[in-house]
């Protein structure tokens, strides 16, 4: 009996410290990526004073751009953080109910469309209306937010994003599907461990932390469903988010 309860003190504290490790990784490369969508954004601001300066104002436009895109990425990180601590101190409180997945999706689709059509990105949204799922609303946003933010990050000029669903007696498969970067089998593998946090270079040089996605999995385990990944490298990948049916 002393044996067992050792061994399974000895398991309990192998993965605390994983869990300390991984913490620790996390914070590391989150401040490295503020460091750099901060400098990135002093840089921007410089070429856009020289820019009004020298008045070349046909390039204004796109430092602007680049400027809000910036912005939005070091919101996004900064949001995924206080979510991330938030869950981890319990402060966040679910409340399972009754939701029409076609509504939910318009209004999180809705913010993306300046972004893809910056990008020539072809969304196509096939959610039947009929659609209704049980789980936490703002939590499903912020997981969905954060998926489409990385199907776009990660995709090419002129490339799709595509929704859909498949049904289980009991439950709803809702599909977000992308032509970007993609990863390979191994990667997908490992970004699904609690315990690993990756950062991933896409061809323009943006950087994720991988909070985002841990982020997402224990939202969607607190919604009673289940997270997955399907990527083939250089031709997209797939996110399946399982939810209850009402």
């Amino acid at each position: 009996q002393k044996i067992k309860s050792n061994r399974i003190i000895s398991s309990q504290k192998q993965t605390l410290d994983e869990l300390n490790a991984t913490k620790d990784k996390l914070f590391s490369i989150v401040s490295h990526d503020l460091r750099s969508s901060v400098n990135a954004r002093r840089i921007s601001n410089t070429k856009l004073a020289d820019n009004l300066l020298n008045k070349k104002y046909e390039l204004l436009d796109h430092q602007l751009q680049n400027n809000s895109a910036i912005a939005n990425g070091t919101y996004s990180l900064l949001d995924n953080l206080l979510n991330w601590a938030m869950l981890q101190t319990k402060q966040l409180y679910f409340q399972i109910e009754s939701i029409h997945l076609y509504s939910v999706i318009q209004q999180v689709a809705f913010n993306f469309e300046p972004l893809m059509l910056n990008k020539n990105i072809h969304f196509e949204s096939d959610i039947p209306k009929s659609i209704f799922v049980m789980a936490d609303t703002e939590s499903l946003k912020i997981v969905l937010r954060n998926v489409l933010d990385n199907a776009l990050k990660f995709s090419k000029e002129n490339g799709f994003i595509k929704i859909y669903t498949s049904n289980t007696p009991n439950n709803i498969t809702l599909t977000i599907e992308d032509s970007g970067a993609g990863m390979s089998k191994e990667i997908a593998q490992e970004l699904m461990k609690d315990t690993v946090v990756l950062a991933k270079k896409n061809s323009t040089e943006q950087i994720g932390s991988g909070l985002g996605l841990q982020l997402c999995k224990s939202m969607i385990k607190k919604n009673n469903g289940s997270f997955a990944i399907e990527s083939i490298e250089q031709k997209g990948t797939k996110i399946l988010i399982t939810l209850p049916k009402q």
